[in-house]
């Protein structure tokens, strides 16, 4: 089954520093985004779990 796929519009300079990053790492610039973007949901995740309030005892 194929993954889904989503379109994102960058600033020029945005292009141009992920396509270098991509290049130094000799991936496509594609895997980059896919990668970065995943880290930036986990580490969302990770705060909004910290941030919501723990139900135990003395809590409504």
């Amino acid at each position: 089954m194929a993954r889904p796929r989503i379109t994102v519009t960058v600033s020029d300079d945005v292009y141009q520093y992920l396509n270098e990053w991509a290049d130094r790492e000799e991936r496509p610039l594609a895997n980059l985004a896919a990668y970065l973007l995943s880290q930036a949901v986990r580490e969302h995740q990770e705060q909004s779990e910290s941030a919501k309030p723990k139900k135990g005892k003395g809590t409504a």
